[in-house]
């Protein structure tokens, strides 16, 4: 019983000692990510890595949606196209952000606008839509 006692006595000592959790704000991860620079990956590489995080997304939907469209498109893309895409799904963007920007949902930045990519994503999305309906 004192053993018990003792053990709870220096476990609630040791939580007063921690730092207590800083609260975040609501555009703060959890997680910390840096973007690792790839340089000089060759083509089939970079489709192989494309088509992994394409699939294994923060949220299903984009799982879903992205992986779907990667497992179609990513064999016929030039290298230029590959490095496009590679922005678009790994760039700063978060992912329910993401997901709004494809579905139509939210403005896309203009970067985003003007990428070939993001509108063939955006296609995709639409036809299959469609086929559901």
């Amino acid at each position: 019983m004192n053993r018990l006692v003792a053990l709870s006595s220096f476990a609630i000592r040791r939580c007063i000692m921690v730092r207590p959790l800083r609260r975040l704000t609501p555009f703060e991860r959890f997680y910390s990510s840096t973007a690792v620079e790839r340089t000089g990956e060759e083509t089939e590489t970079l489709r192989a890595r494309l088509l992994y995080q394409s699939k294994k997304r923060g949220i299903l939907e984009n799982d879903i949606i992205i992986g779907g469209f990667a497992q179609e498109a990513l064999a016929g893309m030039s290298h230029e196209e590959l490095l496009e895409y590679d922005s678009i799904i790994n760039g700063d963007h978060m992912e329910w952000d993401l997901f709004y920007f494809m579905s139509g949902k939210k403005e896309p930045p203009k970067e985003l606008q003007e990428s070939a990519i993001f509108r063939r994503i955006q296609e995709y999305i639409k036809k299959k839509a469609t086929a559901v309906n």
